[in-house]
């Protein structure tokens, strides 16, 4: 915790831009200044915020017989694992990063949604419905949880998406078959550093001449921002977004290389 309190403090002393001032590309400006600040007001649609805030009022128990497929690595542990609300609040993007979600699939319009760590499916309806006519495919190893994320995404009728129940390493390895070139991926699986280096690696591989990776908690652990700064520094990786609590890589072949740490 003291740790995380001091590379907050030392993100805050190294932030360069704000909406978009000083960024020269174009489409690096759109991107943070209608995206990251939402300038255009996009609204989210208001089932997906009144299921979400259903659920964070949810005190019904999970059972805890499935606690094994979680993988280590996960924000929670069985402790604090007991309700849905508990999940939510403690494991779940809030409002505010979902709503980000929401807006980086409307605005990029990808072919295909790809999701590691489904969770109880949060972040997964803010992603399929800023594009709810893109496939969304999303990994989750627990099984008591793939069923309440499949009720979640049917309480916001959202019928794009397809979950893959399993262990992440075998599910991924199929579907990176079917991955386009230009994709969404977020990755919000197993919290360590060898297995994140992995997923990223094997995703961005597949992109094309345009594709986003989304990361979550990069400063969850030493480990995750190890692999964070490891991955910023890839030769294919030409622009990075340093949201504290999210990381954005966007991969395009015409940006000049721009590393970047932003109060969002």
């Amino acid at each position: 915790m003291v740790w995380r309190v001091f590379k907050y403090i030392e993100h805050l002393f190294y932030l360069r831009h704000r909406k978009g001032h000083r960024i020269h590309s174009p489409y690096l400006f759109e991107f943070v200044h209608e995206v990251v600040f939402n300038q255009r007001h996009n609204e989210i649609p208001e089932v997906v915020e009144r299921v979400h805030r259903s659920m964070r009022k949810d005190c019904s128990v999970l059972p805890t017989d499935d606690e094994a497929s979680y993988g280590a690595g996960t924000k929670t542990h069985s402790s604090d694992t007991q309700s849905i609300s508990s999940i939510v609040k403690k494991s779940s993007v809030n409002r505010k990063y979902g709503a980000l979600l929401y807006r980086i699939t409307r605005w990029f319009n990808p072919d295909m949604i790809l999701e590691l760590g489904t969770g109880l499916g949060i972040s997964g309806m803010y992603l399929s419905a800023g594009n709810p006519e893109t496939a969304l495919h999303t990994v989750e190893g627990s099984r008591i949880r793939t069923v309440i994320s499949k009720q979640v995404f049917k309480r916001c009728k959202l019928s794009n998406v397809k979950i893959h129940c399993g262990e992440l390493d075998e599910e991924l390895e199929g579907l990176l078959r079917e991955l386009p070139g230009r994709y969404v991926a977020f990755v919000d699986a197993n919290h360590r550093y060898g297995p994140t280096v992995g997923y990223v690696r094997s995703i961005l591989a597949k992109a094309g001449d345009e594709a986003i990776i989304i990361l979550d908690d990069i400063y969850w652990s030493k480990g995750m921002n190890k692999a964070w700064k490891e991955i910023i520094e890839w030769t294919e990786v030409h622009v990075s977004i340093d949201l504290f609590y999210m990381g954005i890589i966007l991969l395009r072949k015409d940006i000049h290389k721009a590393r970047m740490k932003i109060k969002f």
